[in-house]
């Protein structure tokens, strides 16, 4: 096949492979830090333009110049301050008139009942958000000048400003972290010293080859990256080029010890690229499903993670052995290759149960998954609040408190309701006698250019809460028929949330239609895809109670967002079809020759080593995403993680094989099963024929 030939020149001639992928690293080294320091810039979250407080936005740019987000100033009285002294409004006003045009426009200050906090909000001048922290920096050096008190800053400015940091220098640790737990798995599987180094280093060209494709995507306006899918495609990149080369490395350590490496790595190439090409197109093409989101952040993740899977493959298809031949007894020092064949003793012992005992196993296993999957509903897919969703000790997040703790928690971030002026009036009325208001004010000179009268409206709850939400809902509710609608933050917060829940409607089925698709023409039969479809989703499901579970634990708290449900039904519906493809891909090479039931065992045997120590590599490169200080990525890392190991020690082993052992024939409906004479029991370690990949 002309697939194959192209390939077997990496055997040939594994100098110029290694020299040419050294050139493109080099090459391509700056991008993954420039990637870094552009997304750091972005937005985490954006709303489409359909969204209604996108369209109050746009009205109100519309009616005026363009202006940054607003920051909430808030001062405390100082600790040594006697309690019964008073913080003066007058002078804090003046100290925020101080502030210069070119930074922001103040409002008026209020004091709390108190006497002992201030609030003010500043709506900054400068829209871009590059420029954010600098000019959130000098607010607080002319705020805190106010004496006897202590300046805090809230608001959405100051929660974008802690995003931004949190995202620096994050990218580095990262892939540190998993680099670094990728060498130790496979230093443990194959006790060598160079092979640990040359798989960890297939990752990091296809990295930063991915980085730079998608630096010149960027620049060109085609795809915008922000620091979640940064982080997210950095373990999906690094763990999945490190499988392919892991699975690839198996097929050569079966032929290695019976014929000279260069024809081993022909022989290894020959068999592992079409299941590794048809796993990378399954998770690319689930990824790509990502497109029917009304989100704008999913659009750019479903482009990046199709270019990630095609930087993966090459690398791991010519890199990664042309690395080896350059030293083959060197790269597998002190151990040397070993014949893989017999799967070892651990995996004579699980095909000999699957083998006596398919049907109790497969019960068993679906009673269990069935059991973890009812816990997810544990899950409150609902939103994190700020104040979970940063550090807790970040200085947003601390402000809200502050906030909190002396006005009502929508302050400063109110909902702007555009309504005619001429029923402005009634639908104030209608508003102030919504649950879940504070005060309604109007808002001078908004809107009047097009005949419209904005109006704020403070909540008593916090912005990005469960209950600011159900407000937001009462407040369009109240303003229907007045030809109103409603913005600002709180309803951003609420518009985002109902993306995200049409998103898994829509988004949810086209993954599993187009998984099942590149299984019917990859498998040839109808009864197995669907099969392996469902036991995906069943391990998703599994997988979201076990981490429910985990989160109560770590976090304190089940509550995640809403869209972490489809993230991680991508991930792992994709990638645990994935390790079903290499397993039933081998199990129908080997029931050509000796049937389904022994070529069912044989498979599950020669592929147990090889796709278990891929699968926790998988599994600890997502894990690596809990040193994110966003808990919303450390939630994905976790469900990843989870479902990864959940199918690959779990799932793959034992209950793929004993339905396929207890299925028969059936399993190939409606084609013919592959069949062939049987060459003795499972025991029986004979070499086998190459066959062209089915």
């Amino acid at each position: 096949m002309r697939s194959f030939r192209e390939l077997s020149v990496v055997a040939r001639f594994p100098w110029f492979v290694v020299a040419a992928w050294l050139v493109v690293a080099v090459c391509t080294a700056v991008f993954p830090g420039r990637l870094a320091s552009v997304a750091a810039q972005r937005p985490s979250t954006t709303l489409p333009a359909a969204a209604e407080s996108s369209r109050v936005a746009e009205e109100l740019r519309r009616g005026g110049p363009a202006a940054g987000p607003p920051v909430v100033v808030v001062w405390e009285a100082a600790a040594r301050k006697p309690p019964a002294a008073r913080l003066d409004p007058v002078a804090a006003q003046r100290v925020l008139g101080a502030l210069p045009r070119s930074v922001g426009s103040p409002g008026p200050v209020t004091a709390s009942a108190d006497g002992r906090a201030l609030v003010g909000v500043v709506t900054l001048t400068d829209p871009d958000e590059s420029r954010l922290r600098p000019t959130l920096e000098r607010v607080g050096k002319i705020a805190g000048s106010l004496p006897d008190s202590r300046v805090r800053l809230a608001g959405p400015a100051a929660a974008q400003a802690d995003l931004q940091t949190s995202f620096e220098g994050i990218d580095g640790r990262l892939l540190m972290i998993a680099l670094a737990a990728v060498a130790a798995i496979l230093f443990l599987v194959h006790r060598s010293v160079l092979l640990p180094l040359v798989v960890a280093a297939s990752g990091i060209v296809a990295l930063t080859l991915c980085s730079a494709v998608l630096y010149a995507l960027g620049s060109r306006g085609v795809v915008t990256i922000d620091g979640q899918v940064q982080g997210i495609l950095s373990v999906l990149v690094i763990g999945a080029t490190t499988d392919y080369g892991l699975l690839l490395l198996a097929r050569y350590h079966e032929h290695a010890p019976e014929m000279p490496a260069p024809a081993a790595m022909r022989t290894a190439l020959r068999a592992s690229w079409a299941p590794i090409t048809a796993s990378a197109a399954t998770v690319a093409c689930a990824m790509v499903a990502l497109l029917l989101s009304s989100l704008p952040a999913n659009h750019s993740l479903a482009l990046a993670g199709a270019v990630a899977m095609a930087c993966c493959v090459p690398a791991a298809l010519t890199f990664v052995p042309a690395a080896v031949l350059l030293g083959p007894r060197a790269m597998f020092w002190p151990r040397g290759p070993h014949s893989g064949r017999s799967g070892g003793r651990v995996w004579s012992l699980v095909a000999a149960v699957v083998e006596r005992h398919a049907r109790p196993v497969w019960t068993v296993g679906c009673t269990a998954l069935a059991g973890c999957a009812c816990l997810a509903a544990l899950l409150a897919p609902g939103g994190l609040p700020l104040g979970q969703a940063l550090a807790a000790r970040a200085p947003s997040v601390l402000a809200q408190s502050a906030l909190e703790a002396h006005f009502p928690a929508g302050t400063g971030s109110p909902a702007i309701v555009l309504v005619d002026s001429g029923g402005a009036a009634r639908t104030r009325q209608r508003i102030d006698a919504t649950t879940g208001v504070a005060r309604t004010e109007v808002v001078p000179g908004a809107g009047s250019a097009t005949g419209r009268t904005a109006l704020a409206v403070t909540l008593d709850s916090a912005p990005d809460s469960a209950r600011a939400q159900q407000t937001v809902g009462r407040l369009r509710a109240a303003a229907a028929g007045a030809r109103a609608r409603v913005g600002g933050h709180p309803a951003q917060v609420y518009d985002m949330q109902r993306a995200a829940e049409r998103d898994r409607s829509l988004v949810l089925p086209a993954v599993l239609v187009i998984v099942l698709l590149l299984l019917l023409g990859l498998l040839r039969s109808l009864a197995l895809p669907v099969l392996l479809v469902a036991i995906a989703v069943a391990n998703f499901l599994a997988a979201l109670g076990i981490s429910a579970l985990i989160f109560d634990v770590a976090f304190g708290s089940t509550a995640t967002e809403p869209s972490l449900i489809l993230f991680s039904f991508v991930f792992l519906i994709a990638l645990g079809v994935d390790y079903n493809i290499f397993l039933m891909h081998r199990v129908r090479r080997e029931s050509l020759l000796a049937g389904q039931r022994i070529g069912t065992l044989r498979g599950l045997r020669a592929t147990g080593n090889a796709i278990s120590s891929a699968g926790v590599v998988l599994a600890v490169t997502f894990a690596a995403l809990t040193v994110m200080p966003l808990r919303y990525l450390a939630q994905i890392g976790i469900i990843v993680a989870v479902g990864v190991l959940l199918d690959t020690l779990f799932v793959r082993p034992l209950l793929v094989p004993a339905l396929a052992v207890d299925t028969g024939p059936w399993l190939w409906w409606p084609t013919k099963p592959p069949a062939g004479p049987r060459l003795g029991n499972v025991g029986e370690q004979r070499a086998q024929p190459e066959l062209t990949p089915v």
